[in-house]
C-alpha cells in the first residue's frame, strides 16, 4: 500500500517538477524548490520501503526485529533532514533567476540511496535465503540489479527522462509482483495454494494422482515450538516435497501439504522419499520438537474425463482420518472399497439431515440405566443417540457420529437429542430422576449455551436438577475460559456436571478439581488395566480415594463381568454402568425397567 501511494506521487510530483524546470523563467521559483523538494522526498521512499518489506520476509517470525531496519530508517531520516535542509543549504539542488535549476554538491545522494538500499536487500535475502521461499527469493534477488541498471543508464544519459522511476520503477514492479505471486504461493514453504491446486486438477489435459501428507500433531507442535522454529520445520518440507513432486506441490491447509504426478511408480517411489526424509527430519529435531512429526498420507487417482476437486480432497481427508484411527502410517491408496465407503458416508449425511428432529423415529435416544452402590438401584440413566431402521440397517453411533462432525451437524446432533431427554423425562416424572447426557465441544462453546439449555428444560417443565451435562475434558483444551464461564452459569442455576472418559486423554487433576464437576465418569479402559495388575488395581484405587476426598463422587463405566464389579466395588465406586447390569435400552423398556423396580421396591417396603 505505502509503495503504491509513494510510487504515484513520486511519478506526479516527477512530471511537475520536469514542467518546473523547464519553465523556470515564467513561474515562481517557490513553487519549482517546492515541488522539486517534494519529489526527492518520495524518491527514495520507494526503495526504502521495499527494502523494509524484504527485511520483514527474510526475518519472517523471528522472536527479535533485525537490527537493519532500525539502521535502515535512521539513513532514511538523516536523507530527510539533508532534503529539507537543502531548502536554504541548496546541498542537492537551488533555483536562481539566471539558471534556473542548478545541482548543488551533494546532487548524487539519491543514487547512493538507491544502491544502499539495493545492496542492503541483496545481503538481506542472500543472508536469509534459507527461510525464504525460492520463488520470492529470486524476485528480490533479480529487481534490486534491475533498478540499479535503470540508475545507471540515467546517471550516464541524464537527459532520458527517467528521473522519476529510475530509483523506485522496478521496486515497485517488484512489490506488485511479489503480492500478486503470494496469492497463489504460500511465504512459508514457496509451495502453491490450494487455489493452484484446484485450477490444475481441473484442466482438461489433468490426470494422475494426488498424494497427501498431514501432520497430525499439529496443535502440540505449535504450543511447545516457537513461530519461526516451525516455519523452518515447514520450509525444509516444502523443499522436499517440491523435490519430488517438482512443479505440482501445494500447501492447502496449515498441517497438509499435496503433490501431484502422473503414474503410481512414481507415486510410491516420492512417497516413500518423503517417509525417509520425514524420518531423517525426526531425528535431526530431536529435542527441539516435543514429539515426533505424527504423519499420515493418501493418494487417489484421478483422470481427465470426470474430476471433482472437492470429492478428490474430501476422500483424501476421509482416509487419513482413518488412517490415523488404525494407526496406519504407511502410505494408503484409495481402492473401490474406499469409493464405496464414501458413497454410505453420503447417503448417512443425507439421512442425519432429514432425520435431525424432534418427531423423528429414526434417529432415537436410548437409555443405559446407572446403577447406585448405596442404594441398591437404578438411580438415573445415560442418554445414548441411535440412528436406527433406515432404508441402509442400523447405523452405528461410531459412524455417523464421525460424520456429523466432518460435516457440521454435531451441535445440531446434540440439540435434537437433548431435546428428545427432556421430553422423555417430561413424560415420565414419576419414574425418571434424571438423565446424564454428553455435550460436544461445539454444544459448549456457543455463547448462548445458557439460554438454550434452560429454555429447553423450561418448554418441557422441567428442572435443572433433572439433567446431568457429561463432557470430556478434551473440551477444555482450547476453550477453556468459555466453558468455564458456561459451565459456572449453569451449575449455579443447578444443573450438575459430570467429567465423562477419565483416563483416555489428556486429564487434568487441577481442572477436574477446580471446575463444577460432581461425578468422575471412569472409562472402561482402566477398569480393564485393574485386571491385569495389582499395582494397576492399587494405583486406580488411590486414584479414586484422592477423588472422593474432594466430595467428588466415582461412576464406573464399562463393567461387564463379576470380577470387574468386584474390583470396583473394592476400589470405592458410587455407581456402575455397564452391561452387568443392564446394556442401553430403547425408552419404554427401559421404562419397564424402571416400573419393575420400583414393584419389587414397593413390595419389600410392604413385607417389612
Amino acid at each position: 500500500m505505502y509503495g503504491g501511494v509513494s510510487s504515484f506521487i513520486a511519478t506526479f510530483v516527477n512530471v511537475f517538477a520536469v514542467y518546473c524546470i523547464s519553465y523556470y523563467k515564467i513561474l515562481p521559483l517557490w513553487l519549482g524548490t517546492t515541488v522539486s523538494t517534494v519529489y526527492f522526498l518520495f524518491l527514495c521512499m520507494i526503495p526504502y520501503v521495499l527494502c523494509t518489506y524484504a527485511s520483514d520476509i527474510a526475518h519472517a517470525y523471528k522472536e527479535k526485529t533485525p537490527v537493519i531496519n532500525s539502521i535502515n530508517g535512521i539513513v532514511y531520516t538523516i536523507y530527510v533532514i539533508i532534503v529539507l535542509l537543502n531548502i536554504k543549504t541548496g546541498w542537492i539542488f537551488r533555483y536562481t533567476k539566471d539558471m534556473g535549476y542548478v545541482r548543488g554538491p551533494l546532487k548524487n545522494i539519491t543514487y547512493v540511496m538507491t544502491l544502499y538500499y539495493s545492496l542492503t536487500t541483496v545481503i538481506m535475502i542472500i543472508q536469509n535465503r534459507r527461510s525464504i521461499a525460492r520463488r520470492v527469493f529470486a524476485v528480490f534477488a533479480i529487481y534490486p540489479f534491475i533498478c540499479v541498471g535503470l540508475v545507471f543508464i540515467q546517471f550516464i544519459e541524464p537527459k532520458i527522462i527517467m528521473t522519476g522511476t529510475a530509483a523506485f520503477a522496478a521496486l515497485f514492479f517488484a512489490y506488485i509482483t511479489i503480492q500478486s505471486d503470494m496469492i497463489d504461493y504460500d511465504v512459508v514453504t514457496g509451495l502453491m495454494t490450494e487455489n493452484k491446486l484446484r485450477k490444475q486438477i481441473s484442466l482438461k489435459s489433468s490426470y494422475g494422482y494426488v498424494y497427501m501428507l498431514s501432520i497430525e500433531n499439529m496443535n502440540l507442535l505449535q504450543a511447545s515450538v516457537s513461530v519461526s522454529q516451525m516455519n523452518e520445520l515447514f520450509l525444509n518440507l516444502g523443499r522436499q516435497l517440491t523435490k519430488c513432486f517438482e512443479r505440482s506441490s501445494f500447501r492447502i491447509a496449515s498441517n497438509r501439504l499435496v503433490g501431484i504426478c502422473k503414474d503410481e511408480e512414481s507415486l510410491r517411489q516420492n512417497a516413500k522419499t518423503m517417509a525417509e526424509y520425514i524420518s531423517s527430519l525426526n531425528v535431526s529435531m530431536e529435542g527441539i520438537l516435543p514429539a515426533s512429526l505424527e504423519v499420515y498420507t493418501a493418494a487417489i487417482q484421478f483422470s481427465k474425463d470426470e474430476v471433482v476437486y472437492d470429492n478428490i480432497i474430501e476422500i483424501l481427508n476421509n482416509m487419513i482420518f482413518k488412517s490415523k484411527a488404525k494407526g496406519l502410517r504407511q502410505l494408503q491408496i484409495c481402492d473401490e472399497a474406499i469409493l464405496v465407503d464414501m458413497d454410505r458416508k453420503r447417503y448417512i449425511y443425507k439421512i442425519l439431515k432429514n432425520e435431525l428432529r424432534l418427531d423423528s423415529e429414526q434417529f432415537q435416544v436410548w437409555f443405559q440405566p446407572i446403577y447406585s452402590l448405596k442404594e441398591k438401584r437404578f438411580t438415573y440413566m445415560e442418554a445414548l443417540s441411535r440412528l436406527n431402521n433406515t432404508d441402509i440397517g442400523d447405523i452405528m453411533p461410531s459412524e455417523f457420529v464421525q460424520i456429523a462432525e466432518s460435516k457440521g451437524l454435531i451441535e445440531k446432533l446434540g440439540n435434537v437429542a437433548f431435546e428428545k431427554v427432556c421430553k422423555f423425562i417430561s413424560e415420565n416424572k414419576n419414574l425418571v430422576q434424571a438423565v446424564s447426557i454428553n455435550f460436544s465441544v461445539y454444544q459448549m462453546m456457543n455463547p448462548n449455551l445458557f439460554q438454550n439449555v434452560l429454555g429447553t428444560i423450561g418448554r418441557f417443565g422441567l428442572q435443572p436438577s433433572n439433567i446431568i451435562m457429561e463432557i470430556t475434558e478434551s473440551i477444555f483444551i482450547d476453550n477453556f475460559d468459555l466453558v468455564r464461564k458456561n459451565m459456572i452459569q449453569l451449575a449455579e442455576a443447578g444443573i450438575k456436571f459430570y467429567l465423562d472418559d477419565f483416563g483416555t486423554g489428556y486429564s487434568n487433576l487441577a481442572n477436574v478439581i477446580g471446575l463444577e464437576f460432581s461425578t468422575i465418569k471412569i472409562d472402561r479402559s482402566l477398569v480393564l488395566k485393574m485386571e491385569e495388575s495389582t499395582k494397576a488395581e492399587n494405583l486406580i484405587s488411590n486414584l479414586i480415594g484422592t477423588f472422593k476426598d474432594a466430595d467428588l463422587s466415582i461412576l464406573v463405566e464399562g463393567v461387564e463381568t463379576n470380577n470387574q464389579n468386584e474390583l470396583v466395588i473394592k476400589a470405592g465406586a458410587d455407581y456402575i454402568q455397564g452391561f452387568l447390569y443392564s446394556r442401553p435400552l430403547p425408552p419404554d423398556e427401559c421404562i419397564e425397567l424402571l416400573k419393575h423396580q420400583k414393584e419389587k421396591a414397593n413390595i419389600i417396603l410392604e413385607e417389612d
